[in-house]
């Protein structure tokens, strides 16, 4: 994307003009700015969808809490800046994992932690070895779980018609600068590792993460196509182009970070499933 001397800092502002730029020429149908406010759910079905959704999103970041306080002692044990960096993943998931159970109880009227021990532990079946077996394919995992995944979430923050308003106030004040805090610490740990080192190791990392990446785009691929089917059900998104939007956008990630041009990438595995073998150009 850019020589490591004028690369761009990474912030939310950044990530958001990322995102609006791919999304104006891969998805055109989403909006720059929410156009009206979504409504609460209604319905018993339309509030069970969106306990699915918070199962689903109870699972996920109590993975990232499980993952991370591993990788605290397996992998960066000697590196106590990027500890401090998962400390504050670790909380702050930990605090959004128990908002959203309890959400779930509110709706549903019953706790449903089984539910979300059978997802998280699908997790830890598609990415737990590769994420924990090294340092690589720990921030292969990272930027999948916190930076591909961006899409989804601008495009429900922008798109969603059907929400639960009491959980709104937190999502948006709580959760949302959280997550970018994540990404812009995540980010600026790695660019500082990767522009220290030399040009031969650089290749060596570049390598291994893009490999270690294809592989949880291939073993989460079924995973993700579910999660923008569940949001369209449950918060009813405008989904069109998504797919689309969610490749170009990874590539742009992965171009940023490993500071490689985007025409000079791989072919990457693409999240449609038609093309689940093929490649995303």
């Amino acid at each position: 994307m850019s020589t490591t001397g004028s690369r761009p800092a990474y912030t939310g502002a950044f990530e958001e003009a990322l995102f609006d730029r791919v999304a104006k020429q891969y998805a055109p149908n989403i909006p720059l700015r929410r156009t009206s406010p979504p409504r609460d759910a209604i319905t018993p079905e339309e509030r069970d969808a969106l306990v699915d959704l918070y199962v689903w999103s109870t699972a996920h970041d109590l993975f990232i809490v499980q993952l991370a306080a591993r990788a605290v002692d397996r992998l960066f044990h000697e590196d106590p800046d990027f500890q401090l960096v998962l400390a504050r993943q670790i909380g702050d998931d930990g605090a959004h994992a128990w908002a959203t159970r309890e959400r779930i109880t509110a709706l549903s009227g019953w706790d449903q932690i089984a539910r979300v021990e059978k997802s998280n532990a699908g997790h830890w079946d598609r990415v737990g070895d590769i994420a924990i077996g090294s340092w690589q394919g720990f921030l292969a995992w990272e930027l999948h779980y916190e930076h591909h995944i961006l899409p989804k979430v601008l495009v429900r923050r922008r798109t969603t018609q059907i929400a639960d308003l009491s959980f709104r106030t937190f999502a948006e004040e709580r959760v949302v600068p959280d997550e970018e805090f994540h990404r812009i610490k995540i980010t600026e740990w790695w660019l500082r590792k990767f522009d220290a080192a030399f040009p031969a190791q650089r290749q060596e990392w570049i390598a291994q993460i893009l490999e270690a990446d294809e592989a949880i785009q291939h073993n989460i691929n079924p995973y993700l196509r579910d999660s923008w089917a569940l949001t369209e059900r449950s918060s009813r998104i405008d989904a069109d182009n998504h797919v689309a939007l969610y490749d170009k956008f990874r590539r742009e990630i992965l171009s940023y970070h490993l500071d490689i041009p985007l025409a000079s990438l791989p072919a990457l595995t693409s999240l449609e499933p038609q093309a689940a073998a093929a490649r995303a150009a």
